[in-house]
């Protein structure tokens, strides 16, 4: 019997995926006392750039000085979980350059084991996955990092994307993933995240791509001319009738206007539907349509109306998983996430998306150049940890 239609309005709990409007990383971030954090006056207006000029007469700014002993105490329990040694201390306060001494010793924690075991737990944390059979990952981030690699490689990698990480060395070891796919990607063909976010239609796999290392939610793409739908404003850049209306209705407009999410999601989820519930791919769709009573296999149709193609955003078309790496590796939105994680976390304020601790561009600006430059996040944390901001009490 050919299964009964099923509207996107009774999947809302399970799919969970118009969450809030995309944007910059746009509420303005706040220092411990509460005022608003600055980056240098690079344009010499007298102001940090980004600022209001208001904003610099702050007095809880103003009164800010530069301590770096008291910068060495927080970079220490960031980096090595330990505080500075009485010599260390010593070091910085007698010294008659405090910065050079505050770097040196700065540097020497970014070099050391312990700072790859914090790397490590870092990314667990981020990237919701990790542990027993499960860190392949977060150590590959991590490894990035250490090794100063460029760290778009984390989606574009075809061998050496699963390695393995010795604690006690704080040393790395190289590892395929081995998934079986036609071709690997990164983290995006790692086994260890398809079975952690294994689920129906493969929304969660694109989810946790756009969550993580893109720092939003659904929706992703909004156009400046939004339209109407039964008195909705549709906002997304597809067209409307791109996406499924069986046997689950994308379409749906009920209650909100379900294709502003997914105009892009189903366009991107079918990339990840190969991989079955152990993380491994399969010549066929492995995930499933949840249909009432019992769900069904997946096909394409469920996603797309024909002659529709996969795709990261509206006009990029992408076939498979190493050519959605190569795209997500060029995406601005992609180094601006990956440095304001960065910050977030030299800053110690809660995650993105869970907490919406967001950062204005106009504070990452000039970590986000220095990072397109190199594409290297250890650097671009030290640069962080050596900024005003941080330095400053």
């Amino acid at each position: 019997m050919r299964a009964t239609t099923i509207t996107i309005l009774s999947l809302t709990m399970l799919l969970a995926a118009c969450e809030e409007e995309p944007g910059k990383l746009g509420i303005a971030g706040k220092d411990a006392d509460g005022g608003d954090q600055t980056g240098e006056d690079v344009d010499g207006d007298g102001t940090p750039d980004g600022t209001d000029p208001s904003v610099a007469d702050d007095p809880v700014l103003s009164a800010r000085v530069v301590d770096y002993n008291e910068a060495l105490r927080t970079a220490s329990l960031k980096l090595v979980r330990r505080l500075p040694t009485l010599d260390q201390i010593r070091k910085v306060e007698r010294a008659a350059d405090k910065r050079t001494a505050y770097v040196e010793e700065l540097d020497a924690m970014l070099e050391s084991p312990a700072f790859a075991s914090r790397m490590v737990k870092f990314w667990r944390d981020t990237m919701r996955v990790g542990g027993t059979d499960f860190d392949t990952a977060p150590t590959l981030a991590a490894k990035l990092m250490i090794e100063g690699g460029d760290f778009s490689d984390i989606f574009t990698l075809s061998t050496g994307n699963c390695p393995t990480f010795d604690a006690d060395t704080g040393t790395f070891a190289p590892g395929d993933c081995q998934s079986g796919a036609p071709g690997e990607a990164g983290v995006l063909t790692d086994p260890s995240v398809m079975r952690q976010f294994y689920g129906n239609m493969a929304f969660r796999r694109t989810r946790w791509v756009q969550e993580v290392f893109f720092c939003s939610k659904f929706p992703a793409e909004v156009t400046d001319s939004p339209t109407q739908k039964e008195g909705k404003d549709y906002t997304s850049p597809w067209a409307f009738e791109s996406i499924a209306s069986d046997p689950i209705n994308f379409q749906d407009l009920s209650s909100v206007v379900c294709a502003n999410c997914h105009t892009t999601m189903n366009h991107i989820a079918p990339l990840f539907a190969n991989f079955d519930a152990d993380g491994m791919w399969q010549n066929n769709i492995a995930v499933m349509t949840p249909l009432a009573p019992e769900p069904v296999p997946t096909e394409l149709s469920h996603w797309l109306q024909p002659g529709e193609t996969t795709a990261w955003r509206h006009g990029q078309e992408v076939a498979d998983l190493p050519a959605l790496g190569a795209v997500l590796a060029e995406d601005p939105g992609f180094s601006e996430c990956m440095v304001a994680r960065m910050w977030n976390w030299a800053m110690s304020k809660e995650d993105i998306i869970t907490d919406l601790a967001t950062v204005p561009y106009s504070v990452l600006e000039p970590h986000v150049l220095d990072f397109d430059a190199e594409r290297d996040l250890k650097k671009t944390l030290r640069t962080i940890m050596t900024s005003d901001d941080f330095v400053s009490f």
